[in-house]
């Protein structure tokens, strides 16, 4: 069976360099060393350098402005109770699994529908397993959201429940599906739109209030057939998510570059 990817290097740095500050060996406000140094320093690539102060970047904990360097901003994150993430990748969504607990609430056999074909992409009349489960940190606190997740029937193994609850707990559950099947997440397709919290079970198990509002983030992790292993639908109660990205712009074609320098001669 393939294996589930291990943590990328840059989080590991990231975090290291994370307990440092909050220990005070950075302390706040310091000049911490340029890129480059700090890459031979700790012996790892410029690229997971930069990849690993992106992380921190997004925390707040350091600030980076040309010409001035990277300063400390904080010793911890602003806010300890929101999870902020940075997914740039399938590696980033382990990662948040690594770091957060699932707490099975059901799981049910369900056959698609036409409701399910239009609303989640699933093909009708396949069989399912409808799962319901709270997220919740690692370390305990609030819940971070509650989910529904649709695993295709035939990709998951015959333990799939006593797996989720035990030692794959934290996993996501496409993730098991993939090492299960033999079917590798080539893709992982979002959407987050805005959501209320409904009132009822949904409401009383993440602690908030009927109506207030949510992030809701539909993810389909597609095998590389363009098949779906599971989609998940989670809702997360306003200020406990925050999901970053980085936009850059990309270089000019070398072509453009030689085109506009002729005509401005």
């Amino acid at each position: 069976m393939p294996s589930i990817a291990s943590t990328p290097r840059y989080v590991t740095l990231a975090r290291q360099i994370a307990a440092e500050i909050a220990e005070g060996r950075h302390p706040l406000g310091s000049q911490m060393l340029p890129e480059v140094e700090m890459a031979a320093e700790r012996g790892v690539s410029r690229a997971t350098m930069r990849a690993a102060l992106d992380r921190l970047e997004s925390l707040g904990l350091i600030s980076r402005r040309r010409r001035a360097g990277t300063r400390v901003a904080a010793l911890r994150p602003a806010d300890q109770g929101a999870y902020q993430q940075s997914l740039a990748g399938i590696g980033d969504l382990l990662q948040y699994a690594a770091q957060t607990r699932r707490e099975i609430n059901s799981i049910r056999p369900v056959v698609s529908d036409e409701t399910m074909e239009r609303d989640l992409g699933l093909r009708a009349k396949q069989r399912w397993l409808r799962i319901t489960s709270l997220r919740v940190p690692a370390d305990g606190g609030a819940a971070l959201c509650w989910t529904e997740t649709y695993a295709d029937a035939a990709a998951a193994p015959p333990d799939l429940e006593q797996r989720l609850r035990g030692a794959e707990a934290a996993e996501l559950i496409a993730t098991v599906l993939a090492a299960w099947s033999g079917r590798p997440i080539a893709e992982v397709v979002q959407e987050i739109d805005a959501a209320g919290i409904p009132a009822g079970p949904v409401a009383r198990a993440l602690g908030a209030r009927a109506g207030e509002h949510a992030l809701e983030i539909t993810r389909r992790y597609l095998d590389p057939s363009g098949l779906p292993l599971s989609v998940s639908v989670s809702l997360h109660p306003a200020g406990r998510f925050t999901s970053v990205s980085r936009l850059r712009r990309a270089a000019e074609p070398a072509t453009r570059r030689r085109t506009d320098d002729a005509g401005s001669q």
